[in-house]
């Protein structure tokens, strides 16, 4: 089956609120003063314009500064954000592999939580009951398997989140830059079977700050800058664009 990505025109507006966000005791406080509403909003654009088409074999690297709009992007690809402007068209099965932990019940257990996790991606409940073994096995969470999920660290509830993610066969895979959590033994585990993914993966979505990674992975690359792609074509070019021009820049 092909799978493919077309994004036109996007953008992706937030609001920003002056003054702090408001509260609803602060909002009546100045009303019963007579002062209005204390704190003023704005919208504003995280990204703006985007036009992406991606097909079966592309792997594309997004390069950016922290806040350049490279995890918004993804997050409207995934259908996280609705967009302000514009379309996003897709076909395939999508996994995102953004931030760890998103869409977990802390007070569920472990293997509530794997099938809690399932239906959130749209995987059915057999196929989840015929992986979970292998996903308690990779996370190395089998004895905590009934244990509610306020009771593991941070790093074990993100090894939980990346063996879900990595089992589910994605045609699209969306891959933010999103774990150095655990031992360094499970670090490097993850880091071969998400090689792996992305091996099998028809297209592949990146972000990253390791430009090693972004030359070994990808045959295409976007360099974003205040939420709107500066530049685009081949991987090696791109970062060199934006060391030369961002980078060097600051």
């Amino acid at each position: 089956m092909s799978a493919f990505i077309q994004v036109e025109n996007l953008s992706i507006e937030f609001v920003k609120y002056l003054g702090g966000e408001p509260s609803l005791k602060a909002d009546m406080i100045s009303i019963l003063k007579g002062c209005g509403q204390k704190n003023r909003k704005i919208k504003f654009r995280a990204i703006s314009g985007i036009n992406l088409d991606l097909a079966n074999g592309d792997r594309l690297g997004i390069i950016g500064r922290n806040g350049a709009g490279k995890s918004t992007l993804m997050k409207a690809v995934a259908g996280i954000y609705a967009p302000a402007t514009g379309t996003v068209r897709l076909k395939g099965k999508l996994v995102p592999l953004l931030e760890l932990g998103t869409g977990f019940d802390q007070f569920s257990s472990v293997r509530q939580n794997i099938y809690l996790n399932g239906a959130i991606l749209n995987i059915p409940k057999e196929k989840i009951a015929e992986l979970e073994p292998m996903i308690l096995n990779f996370s190395e969470l089998e004895e905590f398997k009934d244990q509610p999920l306020s009771g593991l660290s941070s790093g074990m509830r993100s090894r939980l989140s990346f063996s879900i993610a990595s089992f589910l066969e994605p045609d699209i895979l969306l891959l933010d830059e999103v774990f150095a959590a655990g031992d360094k033994s499970f670090v490097k585990k993850a880091r071969l079977r998400m090689l792996e993914i992305i091996e099998t993966s028809k297209i592949v979505m990146f972000s990253s700050h390791q430009e090693s990674l972004i030359l070994n992975v990808c045959n295409k690359a976007i360099v974003l800058e205040k939420g709107e792609i500066i530049f685009s074509g081949d991987p090696g070019s791109a970062i060199n664009y934006y060391n030369n021009n961002i980078v060097s820049s600051k």
